[in-house]
């Protein structure tokens, strides 16, 4: 199965006694570059050591094959915080 690349996004949804919720968004494109850049630096500091660093290059995708759901939800006095993969 191939991985649908259309955009998509990570928001974090903040809601409390004020009046407007935040909303904070990051394209997942961001995340997956990011997770390279983390994984690039870890094999490299692994090869000038001289050991083995597997890398699970098909776990960067793994997100996007995701419906869009909410990841994390959580509520606590009268504040609503979600992670949502859209």
């Amino acid at each position: 199965m191939r991985a649908p690349w259309r955009p998509r996004f990570l928001y974090l949804w903040v809601r409390g006694p004020w009046a407007l919720p935040l909303l904070l968004f990051l394209p997942l494109s961001a995340l997956e570059w990011g997770l390279a850049l983390l994984l690039f630096l870890k094999k490299g500091q692994a090869l000038f050591r001289g050991r083995p660093f597997p890398v699970p290059w098909r776990a960067f995708l793994a997100l996007r094959l995701l419906p869009p759901t909410v990841l994390v939800a959580v509520e606590a006095e009268k504040v609503e915080v979600k992670v949502v993969l859209w």
